[in-house]
């Protein structure tokens, strides 16, 4: 071998050592940056993934806010509404009583109170009131039914209240009595 050919073949070795070389450091390179991307690309992800969490509860939060508002806003008005519409029917309820206490079926009603009141205290003493608005009947009532009757100092609407003092019994069949046991206990 000549001296040429020894300084090609030396040339060559360390030019293709060289390259070797370069092509590990190129290829070292390409994986540390393949693993730095992928892992910024999965830090990424789960940067993402947790905004998008956050973003959902978020809007499921607000959603629910205005739901709940909104529902507390209906509900407020079917409760306005259900007020107003018995209102409306006790007022109804309370003209179509004062229609009633006018007829003679009331008084045939006050009759009967007043004549079962009477049996219910087998002959204890008894005081039966009625309404300031019917004080005109006391002479026929008393008539019919044979009882002393006594002119409430409260007005109860009509009907009869009766007293039984020595068993400590009130008998209350009093128009206001029905009515405002009808309106705590009425639901639409």
């Amino acid at each position: 071998m000549t001296l040429d050919e020894k300084l090609n073949h030396f040339y060559d070795s360390v030019i293709e050592s060289a390259t070797k070389q370069n092509i590990e450091i190129v290829e070292e390179y390409k994986k540390t940056l393949q693993k730095n991307f992928e892992e910024r690309k999965e830090a990424a992800l789960r940067k993402a993934e947790a905004n998008y969490r956050i973003a959902s509860e978020n809007i499921i939060r607000e959603r629910n806010r205005k739901l709940s508002a909104e529902s507390m806003e209906i509900r407020r008005k079917v409760l306005e509404k259900t007020a107003e519409v018995s209102e409306r029917i006790f007022t109804d309820v309370r003209k179509k009583l004062d229609e009633y206490m006018k007829t003679s079926d009331y008084d045939e009603l006050l009759c009967a109170q007043i004549t079962k009141a009477k049996s219910f205290a087998q002959g204890d003493d008894i005081t039966i009131y009625i309404n300031p608005t019917d004080a005109q009947k006391i002479p026929y009532l008393e008539e019919r039914t044979g009882a002393t009757l006594t002119v409430s100092d409260r007005d109860f609407i009509g009907g009869i209240r009766a007293v039984i003092p020595s068993r400590s019994i009130l008998i209350d069949n009093s128009f206001m009595t029905k009515l405002t046991e009808a309106e705590s206990s009425f639901t639409l």
